[in-house]
């Protein structure tokens, strides 16, 4: 049977960390080792790392260098057939390592599988959309974005050593930096589509941090770009990368209400991709109404009104039609509400959208939502 190596960075998250373990020790495929790195931790992680006595829990201490230097030093110290990463705050569902390690198995071409990510609160409760996107069956579509969830990825250890370490320059999405020097190497990659991990988003998470995840996303980039011998394939994508990485730096400023920032990088994502502006813009109207789907937006309606509401002089094109486009999306979120018996987010969906546009009350299945909305709580 394969072992997996499962490579646990630690720094301060000692009230997450005894989850993390318990995670991986609850799984049903047996055969496995968790390497915890504490990343020069100033809580009790150490203490918690310790209260497990099974033989295939490994503490390490490190001085502090980061997400990257801690998996690093995990590689370093694992023996297992298979990688499989899980930072601190966050935990495996149980068949995780059974469902991926059978794929691996299974396709013995595949260098890297994954599966579903469920984001949670800090309390473990599930919030937004499950993270359900594969890798790209065209490789270079990778550059517009991570579509994995580190913790719900496993690994082959060839195609680790051949891709090298984690880049320890970078501060954030050093992950997908590692996707792309896969893919980029020919690693082919495989999805289970089941829910193999928990993303938690709380507080204290750096992907919170406006300007370092923007910065980080640039950053990934430019070192991918500045490679002298990328193909055309990888060259025709450039324009596209950057735009996108523009529109995800559009959201995280407009979260943090930093308008100017905001609106200086919707402009540049417009310019490098013209084709988000046809038929009245709406291409970059479904991209910002795709905003609401992160976890890290607690009212979706009122986050997409204020972007609206704060649209730079460029666009105007977008802001004439802005009732439209915000109508559309409220009667989206509230059909989905509705399926999901969530009456009270129902109701308040439709009536924003009735709002934006009074004739959806003449639409039959529009008006049924809002009347049993209204009665059935």
């Amino acid at each position: 049977m394969s072992k997996v190596s499962v490579i646990i960075p630690a720094y301060n998250q000692g009230n997450y960390l005894r989850e993390a373990i318990q995670s991986v020790l609850d799984q049903t495929y047996p055969n496995y080792e968790i390497i915890i790195v504490d990343d020069g931790s100033t809580d009790h992680t150490c203490e918690v790392a310790h209260e497990f006595s099974d033989d295939r829990v490994m503490y390490f201490y490190q001085a502090n260098r980061g997400l990257s230097g801690a998996r690093n030093t995990g590689i370093r110290h694992a023996t297992g057939d298979y990688l499989s990463y899980l930072d601190s705050d966050d935990k495996f569902t149980p068949e995780k390592l059974a469902y991926l390690v059978k794929e691996l198995e299974d396709k013995p071409d595949i260098g890297l599988v994954a599966g579903q990510a469920i984001p949670i609160d800090e309390d473990g409760f599930r919030v937004g959309k499950t993270y359900n996107r594969p890798i790209p069956e065209i490789p270079q579509q990778l550059l517009l974005g991570n579509p994995l969830h580190v913790g719900s990825v496993l690994i082959r250890r060839t195609w680790q050593e051949i891709a090298g370490d984690f880049d320890e320059t970078l501060r954030s999405y050093e992950d997908w930096d590692m996707w792309l020097r896969l893919v980029k190497l020919g690693c082919l990659t495989g999805w289970v589509p089941k829910p193999v991990s928990l993303y938690r988003f709380h507080t204290q998470q750096m992907t919170r941090n406006s300007r370092q995840m923007t910065e980080a996303t640039f950053s990934v980039l430019d070192k991918f770009f500045d490679d002298p011998d990328l193909t055309e394939e990888w060259l025709d994508m450039k324009d596209r990368a950057y735009s996108s990485a523009h529109l995800r730096a559009t959201a995280s400023y407009y979260q943090s209400r930093e308008y100017a920032s905001a609106q200086k990088h919707l402009v540049r994502a417009s310019e490098l991709d013209p084709d988000l502006l046809a038929n009245n813009a709406e291409p970059l109207a479904r991209r910002l109404s795709a905003f609401i789907n992160s976890p890290k937006i607690t009212n979706p309606l009122q986050f997409l009104e204020n972007i609206y509401a704060h649209l730079p002089d460029e666009l105007e094109v977008l802001r004439k039609k802005s009732k439209y486009y915000l109508s559309e999306t409220a009667i989206q979120q509230a059909f989905e509400a509705y399926e999901q018996g969530e009456m009270r987010k129902a109701r308040q969906a439709t009536l924003r959208a009735v709002r934006y546009r009074p004739g959806w009350l003449g639409n039959r299945g529009v008006f049924t939502i809002l009347i049993r909305s209204i009665f059935d709580r």
